[in-house]
């Protein structure tokens, strides 16, 4: 694959959208620290009926966002991927707003679905936008800033909501203002989404070719090379593709009937359902809770809470840089049976703390919940969005997004639902049911997942078995050459052509 220099431009893109990636991070996670703050559940009267509350509390939300991906692919290709974007930021922006303005449960529910619903589509929609405008030998770093600013966000809900925990007095604005932070970061997506460029492979499906050459261009543009002969490429490259798979109209039915479509569409599921098998945003979210149990007071328990999103902060910048170096599928298999023996010792050190009550059990259970979030933060939060924002071919890219980041929250509306109650019933043995799930999930991972890096989106339809372009980012510079690569589309279409005269 020949490299070419990342431009400062398509950077600033990168980091610029992943603000709603940010969104998500931090409405995912805000509940963990509002559940410690006292003032929070005495307002709402949450200590009356804890665990139903809490856990419709992140029901509803992740309802929400399981709708919002669902729709998000139909908007992507329907309108495209900017406007899709800033529908997705109208939402979060409303959803946050007015959960911290609520003065009813009822009323914070209500919002904390819309809420839901905006992220999801954001959840969906970046990764899949970025992918799309990024070059194949650093993909995982640009699509990394997805992973990366989700992490941001987390970090800053626990943070904030530790430093807040030690603010009285205010009537409520202790929670308040935390809840209304995140209104902050999808408003200002939106209100920039407007002067990014839309993606190259939306304004090809659109037939708005020479829009699309202009923005190839822009993105990969070199000083060094007038020519622009890698955005020339690049261009000729999704061109020729985007031919290739339009003869093809896919329906919801052939999604699972095709075998490629069809091994996708499992992968994609197992990426990111597997995902979060391995248990890391129910502790992320009822944390509070969990070290509550272990004899830890409010304080500590939001500290904790803290650092462990510390971990997973300095975790995921670590697996961007290195995601196009040590490859998807190997980071997944380091971090999936990482987080496997981690809940191994968590199962055994609370096992011992039930029995004992000992204060060395207790802190082996903190060690072991950190070192579970390292495993999955330093391998696969950040490869599990790139991963499944590339395996799908143009034309059905978004769908497959969509049904990938469904499966994510199909995954959270089952585990944070039950969360609450199963870890007050069966305690500790609710890690066995992640523990032998997680297990199954990483079979596959050795025989039926393709490695990807360094392939364009376009060249990663020949390790599915899929027909490819036949036209190499290594390739030709002249112009010459370049009416060759030519050549190579207007077969493509001569062929589209004459099947459809034959029909």
């Amino acid at each position: 694959m020949a490299k070419h220099k990342q431009t400062a431009y398509s950077v600033l893109i990168m980091a610029f959208v992943a603000l709603g990636s940010l969104s998500f991070g931090y409405s995912n996670t805000c509940s963990g620290p509002l559940l410690g703050q006292p003032s929070f559940r005495e307002y709402f009267n949450l200590d009356t009926n804890t665990d139903a509350m809490t856990g419709a509390m992140n029901g509803i939300y992740t309802a929400g966002g399981f709708v919002g991906a669902l729709v998000s692919s139909w908007l992507a290709d329907r309108v495209g991927r900017k406007k899709s974007i800033f529908i997705g930021t109208v939402l979060a922006t409303i959803g946050g707003a007015l959960q911290a303005g609520s003065v009813k449960w009822a009323m914070f529910l209500v919002f904390r679905c819309v809420n839901g619903l905006g992220v999801g589509m954001l959840l969906s929609l970046v990764p899949l936008y970025q992918s799309e405008v990024s070059p194949p030998h650093n993909r995982g770093l640009m699509v990394g800033f997805h992973g990366i600013m989700v992490t941001v966000g987390y970090f800053g809900s626990t943070w904030i909501g530790f430093g807040f925990y030690f603010v009285t007095g205010l009537n409520g604005a202790e929670w308040r203002i935390p809840l209304a932070i995140q209104a902050i970061p999808p408003l200002l997506c939106g209100a920039g989404i407007v002067y990014l460029p839309e993606s190259p492979r939306w304004l090809i499906s659109q037939d708005r070719d020479e829009e699309a050459l202009a923005v190839v261009r822009k993105l990969h543009h070199d000083p060094t090379n007038p020519d622009d002969t890698f955005a020339f490429r690049e261009y000729q490259q999704i061109r020729q593709q985007f031919e290739i798979d339009r003869r093809n109209e896919v329906s919801l039915y052939q999604l699972f009937a095709k075998p490629s479509y069809r091994k996708r569409m499992i992968i994609g599921f197992i990426v990111l359902f597997g995902a979060q098998t391995t248990g890391t945003t129910v502790i992320a979210n009822y944390g509070p809770e969990l070290y509550s149990k272990l004899g830890f007071n409010s304080t500590k328990q939001l500290l904790l809470g803290a650092v462990y999103a510390t971990i997973a902060l300095c975790g995921n910048f670590f697996n961007a840089f290195t995601v196009d170096h040590v490859g998807r599928v190997k980071a997944l298999k380091m971090g999936w049976i990482g987080d496997l023996l981690s809940l191994v010792g968590e199962c055994v050190a609370l096992s011992v703390f039930e029995r004992t009550g000992s204060r060395q059990s207790a802190i082996a259970s903190v060690v072991f919940l950190f070192t579970h979030i390292a495993c999955f933060a330093f391998n696969v939060d950040v490869t599990t969005y790139v991963y499944t924002s590339e395996i799908f071919p143009s034309n059905i890219r978004s769908k497959g997004m969509a049904w990938s980041i469904c499966s994510y929250f199909a995954s959270l509306i089952i585990y944070l639902q039950v969360g609450p109650t199963a870890f007050n019933t069966i305690g500790w043995k609710f890690y066995l049911v992640f523990l032998i799930a997680l297990f199954c999930f990483i079979v596959p991972l050795f025989f039926y997942f393709p490695e990807t890096k360094g392939q364009s989106l376009e060249e990663i339809s020949r390790l599915f078995g899929d027909e490819a372009t036949n036209i190499s980012l290594d390739g030709p510079g002249t112009t010459d050459e370049k009416l060759a690569v030519s050549g190579g589309i207007q077969t493509v279409e001569a062929a589209e052509e004459e099947r459809e005269h034959q029909d």
